[in-house]
């Protein structure tokens, strides 16, 4: 169990932590992404550059799932994907 202050100053996880993550892991595959979980779960992109985001099984804090969806804008082809 994560101690709220090992995340640091009020932070919390969310109670819908893993209902959030799930949620992006099928966002991803209706996008045509390959999930596969390993000791990470891994997100292949579909298109010709082959992005990758891995996605931990353990929160790194509670800011995680808001920072996962901001790289996944940003440094891949995410919201070019077709949903």
């Amino acid at each position: 169990m994560v101690l709220p202050h090992t995340l640091g100053p009020g932070a919390r996880l969310s109670p819908n932590f893993e209902k959030e993550l799930k949620a992006i892991r099928k966002e991803a595959e209706d996008k045509g992404w390959r999930v596969v979980r390993g000791k990470k779960w891994k997100m292949y992109c579909p298109c010709p550059e082959k992005h990758l985001k891995n996605m931990s099984l353990t929160p790194s804090g509670a800011d995680y799932v808001r920072n996962l969806v901001k790289e996944l804008d940003r440094a891949t082809c995410w919201k070019e994907s077709s949903s």
